[in-house]
This record gives structure tokens, C-alpha cells and sequence, in this order.
């Protein structure tokens, strides 16, 4: 088993929407200097995803980027985030699309923090021994998308992601609390089958659709909306970088 709405059409995904907020990031990233930014959101179902962009100006040093869902812990915005949410995945990419390494959950030890209860480290903190190693990153503008770890990305932006793309799963779906191969739950099942987020350090517990995530040492960061919110996206991320310039 590998260990959340899916993509659409190959392609659309980096979609008109997308090149709006990234021009914007771009025209107004000169004001802002390298940076931390904080998110937080729910998920619904274990197949939903959420999209984020981050542009360097410069090439760049010591980026990370960092989860909280699992352990739970404080931000970077000191915002106390509870621990119970979902492992995390982060699939990168460059602006074109072109898959990077991804950002696995684990090791324990060093930024990343046991869950309470399930006492494993469902986070992630990029870059890992696992994933990218660190040192310079190019100039230029990125893709972040946050899913469930059970449903990462299977190559490019285009291709998609596990649920879909190889399991078969409808979206917006759940499949994690599945028995057998498609989940994590033995048999009998503890949680229902139409329940998203189970943990699989601890089959048959069920976690919160919570994330929270940090992306450091960027010049500006941006969480990307579905189609019809695009025009607002780009006027308020335009304007709070504004914001920011002038009260620097």
C-alpha cells in the first residue's frame, strides 16, 4: 500500500488560475524579502489536495517547508496547531509541472515531533534524508501540493494522483478506512468504510481532516483556490503583499 479533490484533466490543473496568482507573485514579489509563511485548512475526504506556489527571486539557500497536521505543535506564525490530523505528503514541482522530489513524512527526531498517541511522525519537514537534499534552490517560481500520504502524486502534475489515477477511487471520496488492500483497516472494521483518514500506525483510529503547513525562506507564498475564486485570490494576494511593502 502507498503510503485530497483530485486533479482534473491532464494540464488544467496549472490552470489559467494558476498563471494569474504566479504573474501577480511575480509583478509585486520585488516588495517582500525572504520570508515565512503560514497556512492552515481542512480536508473533507482523504482524496481532497490543496495547491500552493512559492517564488524565489534569487537563487536561494535553506528553503524547508513543514507540516504540523499529525503531532500537532506551533507554527511559525505561533499559532498553537492541535495534534490528531492526517499524515502528510508534499508533492513538488517546478512551475511547469515537472515532478520533484517529494516531501515524505518521518523521520522522527529533529523538527518533527511523535504523536501522542499513535507516538509515530506523520509529518513532514522538506528537506529529509528521504526526499531533497537541501543546499541551493534555483530562482523561480514552485508548485506545492498537500495531500494525504496515501494519495500522492504519481509522476508529473498532469498524471495525477494515487486514489484516482491507479485505485480507481470516485473523488471527492474516502478510501483509507477501506478494509484490505485499498486501506488500512484489517477486518473486522473499527471505523465505517465511508469514513476518511485513518491511520495506518494505527489501523482502524481515525484522524481529523486538519493541516497546517510553513513554507520559510521564500519570497512570497500563495494558497491556491479552486477556478471561481481565482480573481479574488489574485486581488488579495496582491493587495497583502501591498500591505506589506508599505508597512515594512
Amino acid at each position: 500500500m502507498m503510503r485530497g479533490r483530485i486533479p482534473r484533466k491532464a494540464g488544467s490543473m496549472f490552470s489559467r488560475c494558476t498563471l494569474a496568482v504566479i504573474l501577480v507573485v511575480l509583478l509585486l514579489g520585488t516588495v517582500a524579502s525572504a520570508t515565512t509563511f503560514s497556512f492552515t485548512g481542512t480536508f473533507t475526504h482523504d482524496t481532497d489536495l490543496q495547491e500552493f506556489t512559492f517564488t524565489l527571486l534569487h537563487d536561494t539557500p535553506g528553503v524547508t517547508l513543514q507540516t504540523w497536521s499529525y503531532a500537532g505543535g506551533t507554527n511559525a506564525a505561533g499559532q498553537v496547531i492541535p495534534s490528531g490530523g492526517f499524515e502528510t505528503y508534499l508533492n513538488l514541482y517546478l512551475a511547469d509541472g515537472t515532478q520533484m522530489n517529494p516531501g515524505y513524512s518521518g523521520p522522527c527526531g529533529g523538527p518533527l515531533a511523535a504523536d501522542p498517541v499513535t507516538g509515530a511522525c506523520g509529518d513532514v519537514y522538506y528537506p529529509t534524508t528521504y526526499s531533497f537534499p537541501g543546499g541551493m534552490w534555483s530562482a523561480g517560481t514552485y508548485i506545492v501540493v498537500l495531500s494525504t500520504f496515501a494519495n500522492p502524486g504519481i509522476g508529473n502534475l498532469s498524471d495525477g494522483f494515487f486514489a484516482q489515477q491507479v485505485l480507481g477511487v470516485p473523488v471527492p471520496g474516502n478510501f483509507t478506512c477501506q478494509p484490505g488492500p485499498l486501506g488500512y483497516q484489517g477486518s473486522p472494521t473499527t471505523v465505517g468504510v465511508d469514513q476518511p483518514f485513518c491511520d495506518e500506525f494505527d489501523p482502524g483510529v481515525e484522524r481529523t481532516g486538519n493541516w497546517a503547513v510553513d513554507i520559510t525562506g521564500v519570497d512570497s507564498a500563495t494558497l491556491l483556490t479552486p477556478e471561481p475564486g481565482c480573481l479574488s485570490l489574485v486581488l488579495i494576494g496582491g493587495l497583502a503583499m501591498m500591505r506589506r511593502f508599505i508597512l515594512r
